[in-house]
């Protein structure tokens, strides 16, 4: 821009700079840092009287791209800019202007989830990181970064997956977003417990609920996840632990109730054996003497077999505890025979051993005659 008016272009204004401005220009023009560069000003509408130039043009044509899927390299640098397209020099140009592409990801940023998913020295990932200190949001960004559900099954060193760690700190809406996205619903940890062991032995029913009710199509859309739907695995609700127990075992022994009556609803086996005694829930509930729950069970519980006994041939009234009279007569009512409920069968077994005793003595007295001779 020349200091003169010109006559022959009177749109050009006649402006003179001052040794100040001068130096504003140059101290301008010698550290922006491009924030302020011409385009963006333009855009900005802080310098209204000044005509947009080709430069400012693509300046503001140029878009950032950002990655918003894991917060991880956020920024990509205006690569998409050609600025030596002759057409966009020339101001005689009417053709329009290419939008740019929006840049290529990188190989590395594609691989970005084995990075997430990388087991450390403790066989955690950051998906047993992230759960372990309660970060839901972390934890939702990186299932839907998961391009398989196998990968949210990965155990530590503890064989805990997951899964497993979001039910021992109860927080049920991470255990129902991992099964929603696929995770198996009955892995193993160290000690041969599911999940929904460690969820029915805490009496957290609110994650027992999230462990085994349906998944619906509108939970599955409002993940967003990055992989297609693959098959859902059914959940084994008679699963041993490697102590034989069930989940309605460990719910009998902590006396939870109402994790009992939803795992019963849902299609449990309430009179399932434990694999060491034999033990059904009954018999658990007569051991601790939790009378609230042998109530339950017999009043609720319609296939329950209140004769069952265990690998030893008890019944719930003949593992000699002490048992509440209404419970006893309940137990009594439903056909379970008490320790001396028949006189004929005491008497049976009491001249059964006199007949042993007199045969001994029969035999030690002849051997006696016999020894002497």
């Amino acid at each position: 821009m020349s200091g003169n008016h010109d006559e022959n272009n009177p749109s050009v204004p006649d402006v003179k700079l001052t040794e100040e401005d001068k130096f504003g220009v140059y101290e301008s023009s010698t550290t922006d840092s491009g924030f302020i560069s011409g385009g963006n000003l333009v855009v900005s509408g802080e310098i209204a009287s000044e005509e947009a130039t080709p430069e400012s043009l693509v300046g503001h044509q140029q878009d950032s791209y950002m990655r918003l899927d894991s917060g991880v390299d956020l920024s990509e640098s205006f690569s998409g800019l050609n600025i030596k397209n002759p057409d966009l020099n020339d101001l005689s140009c009417t053709k329009t202007k290419p939008t740019p592409e929006p840049p290529v990801e990188t190989a590395k940023q594609d691989d970005l989830w084995k990075e997430y998913f990388q087991q450390d020295e403790d066989g955690d990932t950051f998906l047993h990181l992230a759960i372990s200190q309660g970060f839901v949001e972390v934890v939702l960004a990186l299932i839907r970064r998961a391009p398989h559900p196998l990968l949210l099954d990965t155990p530590n060193d503890d064989a805990q997956a997951p899964i497993h760690l979001a039910a021992a700190i109860g927080h049920w809406k991470i255990v129902r977003a991992l099964v929603v996205a696929g995770a198996k619903p009955s892995p193993r940890n160290i000690r041969g417990d599911s999940p929904l062991h460690i969820a029915a032995r805490n009496g957290d029913l609110l994650c027992c609920k999230a462990i085994t009710d349906p998944v619906q199509e509108q939970e599955r859309a409002s993940l967003a996840l990055s992989y297609p739907q693959q098959p859902y695995q059914q959940i084994n609700l008679d699963q041993w632990n490697y102590e034989g127990q069930t989940c309605v075992h460990v719910a009998a022994i902590g006396g939870h109730v109402d994790v009992l009556r939803h795992l019963v609803w849902y299609g449990a086996d309430i009179n399932a054996r434990e694999g060491r005694q034999g033990y059904t829930a009954l018999h658990y509930a007569i051991e601790r003497g939790d009378e609230r729950l042998a109530h339950f069970l017999l009043s609720e519980c319609n296939k329950l077999n209140a004769d069952a006994v265990t690998y030893g041939g008890s019944s719930a009234l003949q593992l000699g505890f002490p048992v509440p009279s209404t419970i006893a007569e309940a137990l009594r009512s439903r056909g379970v025979p008490s320790p001396f409920s028949s006189d004929d069968e005491y008497s049976d077994s009491e001249s059964e051993s006199e007949v042993t005793y007199e045969n001994s003595n029969t035999l030690f007295v002849r051997n006696l005659v016999n020894a002497s001779a």
